[in-house]
């Protein structure tokens, strides 16, 4: 590995999204940004000195403000990719169902207009990343023609401490909820103590209600949804827990660390995998740490597209004043509050 000094600085750019909704990925990105040698800061504004780094989800404002960034310093930026978009054929989906399809999970308005800002912002685009393996972005050729598409592999997890706290409760959910996650609910809570949120939680409120249950819930939005939550499976494994999926049938990296029940049969499993949590979680923390070395080994970092992108940057820099009113950086505690 490289000396971390002879490596560019990474700045997440978070100005387009409230923190509690987006910890989970800063985490996953200063964890594994870190592990590889590289400084990592964030905060609400871009750093001229810097490698910006933002995450997907813009309005007509926040796309502008980007654009107009862009624009001004000669700059680009990485986009971390979160929803699942794909084109197929002449077709646009969006989270597996065609482009203005009704659903309780995203209207169909905002699905449009999300989709429109973000094409909007291609000409800001160095590179798009995918945090794991998911989305997967089918035919992101086409959509995204000349812009590289690349895996972050998954960071390394130290193993949880489970001595830390006592469980309260036999589940718990932390994800939004639909129609079909309430009737999964319902039914889970009908034999076992359960809690769940109805808001965003902070990363420490969230850890602190995961720690309280024995085992972490993973509820597709609705029934033909595809894909686990790998977001969810991290956080659970990071406080000690592992994740049981109900309804779900994904084969993406994460599956290997989550265990999966037939949405018609789950209930003649989960007593036997509820008696043995923990050591249902070391058995989890293991297959992640397996899948993570095998994944960095199959897909690698993306050290060159980093490094080609600094080579561009410096260029421009030369070019561009440089204003301290861009420089504003946030301490790494401040993903944790």
């Amino acid at each position: 590995m490289n000396n971390e000094r002879t490596l560019p600085r990474l700045h997440l750019w978070v100005y387009n999204h409230p923190m509690v909704g987006i910890s989970d990925q800063v985490e996953f990105f200063f964890l594994l940004m870190q592990q590889h040698g590289y400084r990592v800061s964030m905060s609400r504004k871009p750093r001229l000195d810097a490698l910006n780094v933002v995450i997907e989800n813009f309005s007509e404002r926040t796309s502008q403000i980007l654009i107009e960034f862009c624009q001004r310093t000669g700059k680009r930026v990485a986009l971390i990719m979160t929803e699942h978009l794909d084109l197929q054929g002449g077709d646009l989906f969006i989270h597996g169902e065609p482009l203005w399809n009704n659903n309780d999970y995203m209207h169909p308005a905002t699905q449009a207009a999300r989709i429109k800002n973000l094409m909007d912002c291609l000409p800001c685009l160095r590179a798009i990343w995918v945090l794991g393996d998911l989305p997967q972005l089918i035919g992101s050729d086409r959509m995204f023609p000349g812009i590289p598409i690349r895996a972050l592999p998954f960071p390394s997890l130290a193993r949880g401490d489970l001595a830390g706290q006592a469980p309260q409760h036999d589940f718990v959910f932390t994800g939004g909820l639909t129609t079909f996650r309430k009737q999964v609910l319902q039914s889970v809570a009908t034999r076992h103590t359960l809690t769940h949120t109805t808001h965003f939680l902070s990363r420490k409120g969230r850890d602190q209600l995961n720690a309280s249950a024995r085992i972490v819930l993973n509820i597709p939005q609705r029934s033909e949804w595809r894909w686990l939550s790998l977001m969810r499976i991290i956080a659970g494994l990071r406080c000690g827990r592992a994740t049981i999926s109900i309804g779900s049938n994904d084969t993406s990296a994460i599956s290997r660390c989550c265990f999966q029940l037939d949405a018609n049969q789950w209930e003649k499993r989960i007593d036997e995998l509820l008696n043995t949590w923990p050591e249902l979680y070391e058995e989890a923390h293991q297959r992640y740490q397996a899948m993570q070395t095998d994944f960095l080994a199959e897909n690698g970092f993306p050290a060159d597209l980093i490094e080609y992108w600094a080579l561009l940057e410096k260029k421009s820099l030369l070019a561009t004043p440089l204003t301290t009113d861009a420089l504003a950086d946030r301490p790494l505690t401040e993903p944790h509050v």
